[in-house]
């Protein structure tokens, strides 16, 4: 399998315990990619897409930022020493983030035998 096949294929397993078994259509999610973890997002957009049958997919890309552990600033990692205080004392607040942050669906009449 495709890394990418296999990232896209847990974010759904993830997604599907949360869903309802029955009586839920699915028409889009948003899933939220870190900058630093350097993955194919287009990839990674086409292979949920393949396993998901078309719905809609939004990908956010979630910039680097850092926390100055000094000043209590945030700011963005390319940015690095801190820009308010100039101390290299800085700790990871963001960039690393993969989760589908929102799906969205509705309700469907299912049947009863």
């Amino acid at each position: 399998m495709d890394p990418t096949d296999a990232i896209a294929a847990q974010l759904i397993d993830g997604l599907r315990a949360q869903l309802p078994k029955v009586g839920f259509r699915l028409d889009g999610i948003e899933v939220q990619v870190g900058a630093l973890l350097e993955l194919d997002v287009e990839g990674l957009r086409q292979s949920l897409l393949r396993a998901l049958g078309g719905i809609e997919v939004k990908l956010l890309v979630e910039p680097a930022m850092l926390h100055c552990e000094d000043c209590g600033a945030d700011y963005p990692a390319d940015e690095h020493p801190c820009p308010v205080c100039g101390s290299g004392r800085a700790s990871l607040r963001s960039g690393e983030e993969l989760s589908i942050t929102r799906a969205w669906g509705e309700t469907v009449p299912t049947r009863s035998v």
